[in-house]
């Protein structure tokens, strides 16, 4: 069966009639990037696959009463920051999230989609100084919404904002980088790339 064809409603009926194949297709296609965005907060690698191990063990042990109102996908990415963040609050109690999110960089997701479109190393770098000017939380909302291709109601949900606060949060992001980068000469591609249009 093609699973990449299906939507996520139906494959989330598959995985409830215990279709194992189902499940370990959804694992496989989207624990690589649970995992990397798990490294936006922690170094601790160990801990970042428990948690993953965990939300994927519940979710097959909760298949047949969990309701799914979004896409799995969102669901697990969800579920997964949750269970991070309380971890990372008992594990370090006297650090807020945005401490666990300013000890370590978004930049190597970004570079990725640098390299997988042929972007120049200098291109890189002047992409890598525009981040620099965005705060560790406009830095989540832009990876989630061009990196993870979430909506803004699912990141919304996700990162505890309002969704008008979201929209201002991410122009104003795409803005700081659209001001850098044009005051940079930077190429048209990278700005169309991320799709800074405001």
């Amino acid at each position: 069966m093609k699973y990449e064809q299906l939507s996520s409603y139906e494959l989330w009926g598959l995985i409830q009639s215990a279709d194992q194949e189902a499940f370990a297709y959804i694992f496989t296609t989207n624990s690589d990037d649970i995992f990397k965005y798990g490294q936006k907060f922690t170094t601790d690698c160990e801990l970042i696959e428990d948690v993953i191990q965990d939300i994927f063990v519940r979710l097959w042990e909760l298949k047949n009463t969990l309701v799914i109102h979004s896409s799995i996908r969102f669901y697990l990415f969800s579920t997964f920051r949750r269970e991070l963040v309380r971890r990372l609050k008992i594990n370090q109690k006297h650090q807020l999230l945005e401490d666990y999110h300013s000890s370590v960089t978004w930049e190597d997701s970004f570079q990725e989609i640098l390299i997988e479109n042929q972007i120049t190393q200098e291109s890189s770098m002047r992409i890598s100084s525009a981040l620099d000017n965005l705060s560790t939380r406009q830095k989540e909302a832009i990876y989630l919404k061009y990196m993870q291709d979430m909506s803004y109601e699912e990141i919304s949900s996700l990162m505890g904002i309002k969704v008008p606060s979201l929209y201002n949060l991410v122009l104003k992001g795409l803005k700081s980088m659209k001001q850098f980068l044009t005051s940079s000469d930077y190429t048209a591609k990278v700005i169309l790339l991320f799709g800074i249009f405001v």
